[in-house]
């Protein structure tokens, strides 16, 4: 990325040397000052009012309306100890207003007040996010399973059904969500033939906003042209452990690591793949060394989806994911396990070495 962003900051200049030497050049550079001052300055007055940056655009199943409160979401997932559960929190906001009304989270009803009461998003996300690491932590320590799926329909039924269904079962599942909607509704439906309470699938219907973005859920940006079958289904695998995985150096390796989503980075590009059918070598001894090996290299100008990107962090090629578009990749690191990340600036710009391979046409 920064190599792009190099050739692209020297054409511009060889541009405006061009400008410089032709006769009415002095002129249109002034103009384009101008220009360029007037906008920074809106720009300025629109940022002081919005987080949100266009390049910032999600390759999961987010909205541009929601993504534009991650930023907000991280803030108030850190405050309340849960940082990795940033996705699951913003795939909670596109579920319950899509980021179009004031209260994002749909909050209100937590505090005993009428839907919508909360007119401030920003306080909507403090609230939500501050009632769902409660239900959230509850079920990490005491659900013997489906601990996050067990919180998510919390956050739609209420604290009781967390308690009520570890207790049953040991987590949530579906056909107790169910059970417990009949019960609470006392066995009254809805015309679609639902019990009168709730959202018997809030989970499922959450989840699908966890998964890479094929462009039909009104995601942020679109899959690059000539999406592979083997790479889309990758992505989509990987992604399933967005917000409840962790990592271990070392992990991955075995099933039952995988069951409980323990991996390390290149055991998790190994597992995504060989669910979609490819196999990178042996799992037992895979590493970044072995993956750099597997397929062939490519230019930062030509990388595609699914080409894998490498980083020199503690040792050259160090560290590894799946290259999304849009300069973001598909990753398992060490802060939040597996998550979706931004390769144009920050800590994975700088340690971006340029090495990129395509293990798949």
């Amino acid at each position: 990325m920064k190599i792009i962003i190099e050739f692209l900051k020297r054409g511009i200049a060889a541009k405006l040397l061009a400008l410089l030497f032709s006769t009415t050049g002095l002129y249109i550079l002034l103009g384009l000052f101008v220009t360029l001052i007037i906008v920074g300055a809106v720009s300025n007055i629109n940022n002081h009012n919005s987080n949100w940056d266009d390049s910032n655009m999600s390759p999961i199943n987010i909205s541009p309306e929601v993504e534009r409160y991650r930023s907000k979401v991280e803030e108030e997932a850190f405050k309340n100890d849960i940082p990795e559960a940033v996705d699951i929190l913003l795939a909670i906001m596109m579920q319950e207003s899509g980021g179009r009304v004031p209260d994002v989270m749909q909050a209100s009803e937590s505090q005993g007040l009428p839907p919508n009461s909360i007119t401030d998003p920003y306080l909507s996300i403090e609230i939500g996010v501050a009632y769902f690491a409660i239900g959230f932590k509850h079920a990490r320590e005491k659900a013997s399973k489906n601990a996050n799926e067990t919180a998510l329909q919390g956050y739609n039924y209420g604290f009781g059904f967390i308690s009520w269904s570890i207790g049953h079962e040991g987590g949530w599942t579906h056909d107790n969500a169910i059970e417990f909607a009949r019960i609470k509704s006392n066995g009254t439906k809805r015309e679609n033939g639902q019990w009168r309470y709730g959202d018997q699938n809030y989970v499922q219907n959450v989840m699908r906003y966890l998964v890479a973005n094929d462009g039909s859920n009104g995601g942020g940006i679109e899959p690059l042209p000539g999406g592979h079958a083997t790479i889309e289904k990758a992505i989509a695998e990987g992604s399933k452990y967005i917000g409840r995985s962790t990592y271990v150096f070392g992990g991955g390796r075995n099933q039952r690591d995988i069951d409980r989503g323990y991996f390390d980075c290149s055991s998790f590009i190994h597992y995504a793949f060989k669910m979609a059918g490819l196999t990178l070598g042996n799992l037992t001894s895979v590493t970044t060394d072995t993956l750099v090996k597997m397929g062939k290299k490519v230019s930062v100008s030509e990388v595609k989806r699914g080409d894998l990107v490498f980083f020199d962090t503690y040792k050259i090629n160090g560290h590894v994911g799946i290259y999304l578009g849009n300069g973001r990749f598909l990753n398992c690191q060490s802060n939040g396990g597996v998550r979706v990340a931004s390769m144009q600036s920050g800590y994975w710009a700088d340690t971006f070495n340029g090495v990129i391979v395509r293990v798949t046409e």
